[in-house]
Order: C-alpha cells, then sequence, then structure tokens
C-alpha cells in the first residue's frame, strides 16, 4: 500500500556511524576478545567493514579472518561473551557524538519533532551511551534484547514509531549503511542515508544505495526541509 508523504513529526536514527562514532571503543573490545584467542588485532577500516548487523555477526566476521587456526563454536561464544564484557565496562571511552549532532537534534526539537534511536547493538551498550552523552534527548531509544528482530527487519522501527505516538507518512529514519537502507525501504518510512560515518559514499554507492547527504550539515539543511 502507497503510503502519502506528509511534514515530518517523528525523526528516528541508527546509532553506530549516524548520530556517534563507535568505532574507537568496538575496536579495542574486539581486539581484545581476539587477542585472548591468538587472533591478530583489526584494523579501524576492518571493524568498520564488519560492522552492522550486531555484534555477534562482527565478531564472527572477525574471528574467521584473524584466528587462522578457527575456533569451535563454544570458544566463539567464550570469545563473544570477553568482548560484550569489555564493551560493557567501556562503551563511552572514546565514542563522541560526530560534530553537528547535537545541534541537529536540537534544531529538531526545537520544531517539535520526536526523536528515536533504533540500534542493532546490544541494548544495555546502547542505553549507557546515550545516557552518558545525549541525556534527555530522545523520547524512544532500543538496541538488541528488546523480544525483535535486528535489522533490516523493520519491526523494531515500526514499533519506535508508533511508541512515539507518530505514524509511517510523517516519520523519517536516518542511517549509514545499506542494512539502514533495506530497514528503512521494508518500513516504508522515508530513509536519509549518510557517508560520513562507517561507509563511504562510494562503497554505499556500489551496494545500490543512494546517498543523501555527505556530511551533518548537509543532513542538517535536508532534514529541515521536510518539517
Amino acid at each position: 500500500m502507497k503510503h502519502i508523504i506528509r511534514a515530518m513529526k517523528t525523526a528516528f536514527f541508527d546509532l553506530d556511524g549516524t548520530l556517534f562514532d563507535t568505532l574507537p571503543d568496538i575496536r579495542k573490545a574486539m581486539n581484545y576478545a581476539l587477542s585472548a584467542y591468538d587472533g591478530e588485532k583489526a584494523t579501524a577500516d576492518e571493524v568498520r567493514r564488519y560492522v552492522g548487523r550486531g555484534l555477534h555477526r562482527a565478531l564472527s566476521l572477525a574471528a574467521a579472518e584473524k584466528n587462522p587456526k578457527g575456533l569451535d563454536e563454544d570458544e566463539f561464544e567464550l570469545m563473544f561473551q570477553l568482548m560484550v564484557s569489555a564493551y560493557e565496562k567501556h562503551p563511552v571511552d572514546e565514542t563522541r557524538p560526530y560534530p553537528g549532532i547535537p545541534q541537529l537534534l536540537g534544531n529538531l526539537k526545537s520544531r517539535g519533532i520526536k526523536l528515536g534511536i533504533v540500534s542493532n547493538k546490544s541494548d544495555s551498550i546502547v542505553q549507557e551511551i546515550v545516557s552518558s552523552l545525549m541525556p534527555g534527548v530522545f523520547d524512544f531509544v532500543m538496541g538488541e534484547g528488546r523480544g525483535f528482530p535486528l535489522k533490516p527487519d523493520p519491526s523494531g522501527l515500526l514499533y519506535g514509531i508508533r511508541e512515539t505516538g507518530g505514524c509511517i507518512e510523517e516519520a523519517v529514519y536516518v542511517g549509514d549503511s545499506e542494512v539502514d537502507a533495506e530497514t528503512g525501504k521494508r518500513a516504508g518510512v522515508r530513509t536519509l542515508i549518510v557517508s560520513y560515518g562507517f561507509r563511504t559514499r562510494a562503497e554505499l554507492e556500489k551496494s545500490g544505495v543512494s546517498v543523501s547527504a555527505n556530511s551533518v550539515e548537509e543532513l542538517d539543511e535536508l532534514m529541515k526541509t521536510l518539517c
């Protein structure tokens, strides 16, 4: 069914690579776990390539490349728990919002726009990052572990929109990856994809994803036109 698009009343965001540069802390936790099992450390560019569909899959990709001897299922699950434990202890050591993001969110709130986050990262870590770095800004925050499938399944995004009193026709979803593009498409929500995060413009376009904004400033200007 085709939806009639109306002025934006609700804006939902991915977290990693869209609102926050979380890569340094993810990398630190991942390399801690890899090293414990005699794996090589992953570079920042490699970690950027691994992430997007949850930490479990990210570490699985890393382990396949960085542990030449291989791991059995039990060993991998222990390594994953090690990574999660390390990340839960240090989720915001180096994580910061991208420059301009606080101002962008402030602009949206001043226009009465409801704000939300739907992430594939563990919910406890998502909540810690948001409460530490942007307390009181968002009307809805959800990560993995709240009973919804991971993105690109749209269930979590649609639930968040309903919980904030919004509707598909008045919602916008912002992300930085092919996963986010598919999520928004499957939800039937206007979707903006940025190239300043974990995927470059060339990588996104190679995946068949159209880029909406190359910088936070461009995103801010674009969102102003949707209100």
